[in-house]
């Protein structure tokens, strides 16, 4: 199993960067296992990539990517400059960034739906930017935030709604209008709770 030998190899890194410190190894070992681990990394990403991702799934998928490389970056600069200390914790910030990779891809290619994708990822994928199709954007930015927390959580109350984005007096009405336009659209399902409360949740995309 690819994670298997990623975290073999994470293993190694750690005790070469003890062996370092002790000055038991070369720099050189370091950098040729995190290069070993950038590739493992790239072979797991190539057999989980599933065949289309065309929704908000695929800027999960490039954020978690671009975090992983991010990390492996700083970790191969803490090495050459002799940060092996410091090293030691980015290799566990590495290790943890590929677990969380890896659950995400498993659930993108087990086409699980976006909101449940944003409730298991961690906050800096939570918080990745959510692109509402260009013509709402356009012709109604309320609706398309609205559209966005729809997206994240699957449903939202329309209170809770109007709360989250600090409704007033004021704007009160281009709320109800953009509601209307987002159900008359498809984008959104209205429901009723037991407690007659109306809810929104997501529809086409």
């Amino acid at each position: 199993m690819q994670l298997n030998a990623i975290n073999a190899t994470i293993r190694e890194i750690l005790n070469i960067l003890d062996d370092l410190r002790r000055g038991r190894a070369e720099r050189e070992d370091a950098l040729k296992a995190v290069d070993e681990l950038e590739n493992q990394i790239d072979s797991m990403l190539a057999q989980l990539a599933p065949e289309r991702i065309t929704d908000e799934r695929f800027t999960a998928a490039v954020n978690a990517i671009k975090e992983v490389s991010e990390r492996v970056k700083n970790l191969r600069d803490s090495i050459i400059f002799g940060r092996y200390t410091h090293a030691r914790r980015q290799v566990l910030e590495v290790q943890e960034s590929v677990r969380h990779t890896y659950r995400l891809m498993m659930l993108i290619r087990a086409g699980a739906p976006t909101p449940l994708i944003f409730q298991v990822t961690p906050q800096f994928l939570r918080e990745a930017e959510i692109a509402a199709p260009e013509a709402l954007a356009y012709m109604h930015p309320m609706a398309a935030q609205i559209y966005n927390v729809l997206v994240r959580r699957g449903e939202a109350g329309i209170d809770e709604l109007a709360r989250e984005l600090r409704v007033d007096d004021k704007t009160r009405e281009e709320f109800n209008r953009a509601v209307a336009h987002l159900i008359a659209s498809g984008y959104a399902r209205p429901y009723l709770t037991p407690d007659n409360r109306m809810i929104l949740r997501l529809g086409r995309r």
